[in-house]
C-alpha cells in the first residue's frame, strides 16, 4: 500500500475486518493494491488531511478510472477483480455510514472471456501421479504421495501446502483440510493416495521423529514447500510422462473433479470435498456436456 494510504483509517479499519473475516494474506494484499490504485488514479482534490475523501467519489468518477485502467492495458480478468475489490470496501462504507451510495455498484469492466480450466484424461492423470517407488529416496515417496493426494482429494494448492502431520489420522485416514475463509473439512483419503501417504510417512519415521506440527509436504531442513515448489514437482513430471501441454497444479483439482462426476458422483459430493461454497463454483470445474449437465442439477434439485 502507498505510505500516504496506509495511515487512511477507513482502509486500516477495513482491512481489519477483513483479518476478523479469516480473509487470506494474498486478499488483504489484492485488495490493499486496488485501494492504492484507485487513490493514485483519483487526483490530489480527493485527498484530504487524514487520507482519501471516499465521499467524494462518484460514478462518474468511477467510469473514468475504469477507462483508464483499459488506456494502461490492464486485463479484463485484472480489471474484474479490482472492482470487485472496491465493491467490498464501499459496500463496507455504506454500511458504516461513511458514504451514502457505491459509485462502483453499477460499474461493469470489459467482459472476461470464459476460459475452461484445463482438465486431463483419466489416462493422463494415473502416469502423472504414478511416480515409480524410488526405493527409500524420501524426495521420490514425498512427490508420489503428493500427487496422489492432490489428485483424488481435489485440493486447493494453498490447502495442499499448509497441511501438517497433525491434519491426518493415519487410523481413519481422516484429513482435517484447512480452506478458504477459515472453513475447515475433512475428506476421506483412501486407496492409492492412502498408500503413498503411508509410504512416505515410514520413511520420513526412519529417518528421524516427526512432530504434529510437522508439514506433510517438506524440502530442505524440513521446510514446508511453497506454491511455487509444488507447480515445478508438477511440471516437472509432466515433462517427464511426455505431455506436449502445460500442466499447473490446478489442472489435478479440475480433473478430480470432472473425473469424479463422470464416474457418477453427486454434485453435492464433488462441492463438499473440493470446498466450494455454492454449488455454482463447483459447476465451473466440470467439463461434460450440458444435457449431461442438466440432468445431474436436475437430480439435485429434485433431491433438496
Amino acid at each position: 500500500m502507498e505510505k500516504r494510504l496506509s495511515g487512511d483509517p477507513l482502509v486500516s479499519s477495513y482491512r481489519q475486518e477483513l483479518i476478523q473475516a479469516g480473509r487470506s494474506p494474498r486478499t488483504l494484499s489484492s485488495v490493499e493494491k486496488d485501494l492504492s490504485l484507485l487513490a493514485g488514479l483519483v487526483g490530489e482534490a480527493y485527498w484530504g488531511g487524514e487520507g482519501v475523501l471516499w465521499e467524494r467519489l462518484d460514478r462518474p468518477r468511477a467510469l473514468r478510472f475504469v477507462k483508464r485502467l483499459l488506456d494502461r492495458g490492464y486485463a479484463p480478468s485484472s480489471i474484474a477483480r479490482t472492482l470487485s475489490n472496491l465493491r467490498g470496501f464501499f459496500r463496507y462504507l455504506k454500511k458504516n455510514g461513511h458514504v451514502g451510495e457505491d459509485p462502483f455498484r453499477l460499474v461493469s469492466g470489459p467482459r472476461v472471456p470464459r476460459v475452461l480450466p484445463a482438465v486431463l484424461s483419466e489416462e493422463e492423470a494415473a502416469s502423472l501421479v504414478a511416480v515409480p517407488a524410488g526405493e527409500e529416496d524420501p524426495e521420490v515417496r514425498r512427490d508420489r504421495a503428493l500427487l496422489e493426494l492432490f489428485y483424488e482429494s481435489g485440493l486447493r494448492l494453498s490447502e495442499l501446502c499448509g497441511l501438517a502431520w497433525g491434519d491426518y489420522e493415519e487410523g481413519s485416514g481422516a484429513l482435517l483440510v484447512h480452506g478458504k475463509g477459515g472453513r475447515d473439512r475433512r475428506i476421506p483419503v483412501v486407496g492409492e493416495a492412502r498408500a503413498a501417504l503411508t509410504a512416505y510417512r515410514t520413511v520420513l519415521e526412519k529417518a528421524g521423529s516427526l512432530l504434529p506440527s510437522s508439514p506433510i509436504f517438506s524440502g530442505k531442513a524440513g521446510r514446508r514447500l511453497s506454491v511455487w515448489q509444488v507447480g515445478r514437482i508438477v511440471r516437472k513430471r509432466s515433462r517427464e510422462i511426455g505431455l506436449d501441454r502445460k500442466v499447473t497444479p490446478h489442472a489435478l483439482r479440475h480433473s478430480c473433479a470432472t473425473h469424479l462426476l463422470n464416474r457418477d458422483a453427486d454434485l453435492r459430493e464433488i462441492q463438499a470435498l473440493l470446498g466450494h461454497a455454492s454449488l455454482g463454483t463447483t459447476q465451473r470445474y466440470l467439463h461434460t456436456g450440458l444435457d449431461e449437465l442438466a440432468k445431474k442439477l436436475a437430480k439435485v434439485r429434485k433431491d433438496t
